[in-house]
């Protein structure tokens, strides 16, 4: 049995266990705290750190650009003896006028030269300031931008432009006319561009320009010593630098002395390399050849598989075309046969070609009298002119129908090419125009959002500056009872007025500006974009124009061949009816049976006698019949009758042939 003090020590152990426990989580969400608190210290400062960065970096820049230009016109200044104020404003007015500070410095420093001599008792420099009215009396007394005005009026009033290049030459040197664009307007135009950069504020003071120089001077002092300081590290480290040079040279040396002694296992090395090279270079011009030819014979199948198609609806076209011309050629033999009294099979091919082809029917009817009376009088020649001259106008027609249908098809199918392919362009020119405008328009409101931005914060800039000065004035009141007060703050605030009217009127005349600027741009845009919209219906227009007219040439010259076919067959008819007409009654064999004559004869019967299958016809299914039918023994009776016809050709040449 536990006793008494055993149960209060464990309880005392429970005590300090659940203490620690609660202890350490404490603890660890304390540490979680600081860590979370220390990461966002840290971010804070990073951030403060960027931003100081920028701004420090920004300020220092500042810095540089404010004793680089203070300096080069403080310099400037001292070198031509014209004051740093009046310099920046003649300065601006080169700047204006295309020219630039260092151009303006030298014409004045050979100004300042020619005067001299002029002085000295130079003739050339005492004319060329007479060429101008001026003397050396007149210029002596002047300050160096007095004397730069002068003379710069009187080369304005030169109306020649040749003598008044000539003069800025003989004054001005070769900065003459750089410096003639400037001085153009004379005096009076020089001085309008000295106001309009006072009224920028863009005039540098002296104290500004001499600060700038001492800035200037103090940082290149600075620069200067970084210099001697990192010259005096290489100083330190030379010893060394010049211990592990020596070194690398014995291992170079030493490099080369090997080379030098096994030059053979550098050049198989080499040869081992090249041929590495050439194998690589030799498998991937494989690999492209390869590849153009896998290219080349998928395209060349393609080609081939469209060509069959294309073959196969041809012929099956030519098939429609050719198998009714076939059956009207056996028709035409058989009729042979029957016309040279072989045997009746005439009539019978007569009655079932009436029944069968209709459409034919008078053309062959004439054909086939237009043969006979060839035969009868005795002009084979003619009989076959007439029998390829029928089969001439027939394939004339076809080819006619034919182009009707592709000229049909192929207007319809161009005519949606062209408007879609015009249309595109329509389309995407809109589009450009449109994106030209977008870009016009935020341009412009960008430079109006700068332009006003700038224009407030030079405000607030001034008006910080001018409450300062005030309150020094008041300061400087309270030390000295010689101040006064109320007169210098009123000073500064017609100033401070003056200059915000001038800013005022700066401000709005670039905010008038850059929305003429933007006016003009669109406009451009829109011109273009109706210019070329124009350009692309008119286009549209004489494309269309240009197919339809090609299209109806090309109808008319298959309407043209089948005319000429016609007359032809026409032509060819009469010379057989009037050579017939001209053989007397006596002199040739017995007149041929008309149609006429024919009447009572059993057509229908001979016609169920001969033919398994009536119907209407098709000519591809005619032209795949089976063997042993009607056609076939048509076809194989115009053979024969060829044949026989061949035969009477020959005998007509030796003069055997003779009708009774």
């Amino acid at each position: 049995m536990a006793s008494p003090s055993g149960i209060r020590a464990g309880q005392a152990f429970v005590e300090l266990f659940a203490d620690d426990s609660r202890l350490v989580r404490g603890l660890n969400a304390a540490a979680k705290r600081l860590k979370v608190w220390g990461q966002s210290v840290t971010a804070a400062g990073q951030k403060m750190l960027t931003a100081g960065m920028a701004a420090v970096g920004g300020l220092l820049g500042s810095a540089k650009v404010f004793a680089s230009m203070g300096d080069t016109m403080a310099k400037a200044s001292q070198r031509t003896g014209i004051g740093v104020e009046r310099l920046s404003e003649l300065a601006y007015a080169a700047e204006q006028s295309g020219a630039d500070l260092t151009t303006l410095e030298a014409g004045v420093r050979r100004m300042q030269k020619a005067i001299a001599e002029a002085v000295g008792g130079s003739e050339s420099a005492q004319e060329a300031l007479a060429n101008l009215g001026l003397s050396i009396r007149q210029l002596a007394g002047l300050s160096p931008d007095r004397q730069f005005m002068l003379i710069a009026d009187r080369l304005a009033q030169i109306a020649d432009p040749t003598l008044r290049a000539a003069a800025a030459l003989d004054l001005f040197g070769r900065s003459g006319t750089q410096l003639l664009p400037m001085i153009a307007g004379g005096a009076a135009g020089i001085e309008v561009l000295s106001r309009r950069a006072r009224e920028l504020g863009l005039v540098m003071a002296t104290d500004d320009a001499e600060a700038a120089v001492v800035l200037g001077d103090l940082v290149s002092d600075l620069w200067k010593t970084v210099k001697m300081g990192v010259f005096v590290i290489g100083s330190a480290l030379a010893p060394v630098v010049t211990d592990f040079v020596q070194r690398a040279l014995g291992v170079i040396r030493s490099v080369t002395d090997w080379i030098k002694a096994n030059k053979a296992v550098v050049v198989t090395v080499f040869k081992v390399a090249a041929a590495a090279v050439a194998s690589g270079a030799a498998l991937v011009a494989l690999g492209g050849v390869l590849s153009a030819l896998g290219f080349v014979f998928g395209t060349l199948a393609s080609v081939v598989a469209g060509v069959g198609t294309a073959l196969g609806v041809i012929g099956a076209v030519v098939g429609a075309i050719l198998s009714p011309v076939g059956l009207v050629i056996a028709a035409l033999a058989s009729l042979g046969g029957y016309l040279l009294y072989v045997s009746g099979a005439g009539q019978q091919a007569l009655s079932w070609l009436g029944q069968q082809f209709a459409a034919l029917r008078d053309t062959a009817l004439a054909a086939w009298k237009g043969i006979s009376d060839a035969l009868a009088a005795g002009d084979i020649g003619l009989a076959a002119r007439i029998l390829w001259l029928t089969l001439k106008m027939e394939w004339q027609k076809g080819v006619a129908w034919l182009t009707d249908k592709w000229i049909g098809f192929k207007e319809a199918f161009m005519a949606v090419a062209t408007e879609a392919v015009y249309g595109t362009a329509k389309i995407l020119t809109s589009a450009w125009a449109g994106l030209q405008t977008a870009w016009v328009e935020t341009v412009a409101f960008m430079s109006k959002a700068w332009t006003t931005f700038t224009h407030h914060l030079v405000t607030g800039w001034r008006t910080a500056q001018n409450w300062i000065a005030k309150k020094f004035v008041q300061l400087m009141a309270m030390f000295d009872e010689s101040v006064d007060a109320e007169a210098a703050m009123r000073i500064l605030d017609e100033d401070f007025t003056r200059e915000q009217r001038q800013r005022d009127r700066a401000t709005q005349q670039q905010l008038r500006d850059i929305e003429a600027t933007r006016h003009a741009k669109r406009q451009a845009i829109d011109e273009e974009e109706r210019g070329t919209l124009d350009a692309l219906e008119e286009e549209r227009e004489r494309r269309h124009v240009e197919r339809r007219r090609q299209y109806d040439a090309d109808l008319k010259a298959a309407e043209d061949a089948v005319a000429e076919a016609k007359r032809q067959w026409q032509e060819a008819l009469g010379e057989a009816a009037r050579k017939r007409a001209e053989i007397p009654q006596t002199a040739g064999p017995e007149r041929v049976k008309a149609i006429g004559d024919l009447e009572g004869f059993d057509f229908e019967g001979l016609a169920r006698r001969s033919v398994s299958v009536t119907g209407t016809f098709n000519p591809l299914v005619a032209a795949g019949l089976g063997t042993g039918g009607p056609l076939e023994r048509a076809a194989r009776a115009g053979e024969e009758t060829a044949k026989n016809t061949r035969k009477l050709v020959q005998q007509a040449q030796h003069g055997g042939l003779v009708f009774a």
